[in-house]
């Protein structure tokens, strides 16, 4: 399966934020929430099904975090459609970055592959 997902899904991060310092858990040092929008122009409609995020913190460990859906949700995403939703990351250090994949399939069974860009978590030291 490539890595560079499936031609006509895509992923764009809408919006990165730091998370008020009051809501950071013990433990981290701070964190960040994003806005994702996944679009489906490949013709055919598609169901996310799962999700697999790569989380390097700035001591360098890697994470591997895998799951059913977004927050909750196995979307049916239509043809020419889109699923917008908000998630977090806490960091353990001064920063981070993440990146990764949705896993799926389109409405004849066959598997459905989005990448998801890595994107830089910076906090002000």
């Amino acid at each position: 399966m490539s890595q560079e997902g499936d031609p006509g899904l895509s992923v764009e991060i809408v919006s990165l934020a730091r998370i008020a310092e009051d809501r950071i858990p013990p433990g981290y040092r701070g964190g960040f929430a994003y806005t994702i929008r996944i679009n489906n122009f490949s013709g055919r409609a598609v169901t996310l099904t799962s999700r697999k995020w790569m989380i390097r913190q700035s001591d360098g460990s890697l994470e591997t975090v895998e799951g059913d859906g977004v927050v909750g949700e196995q979307p049916l995403i239509p043809n020419g459609g889109q699923h917008i939703y908000t998630s977090y990351c806490l960091l353990l250090g001064n920063g981070g970055s993440m990146w990764g994949y949705y896993f799926g399939y389109y409405e004849n069974g066959q598997p459905a592959l989005w990448r998801i860009p890595k994107f830089e978590m910076t906090l002000n030291p």
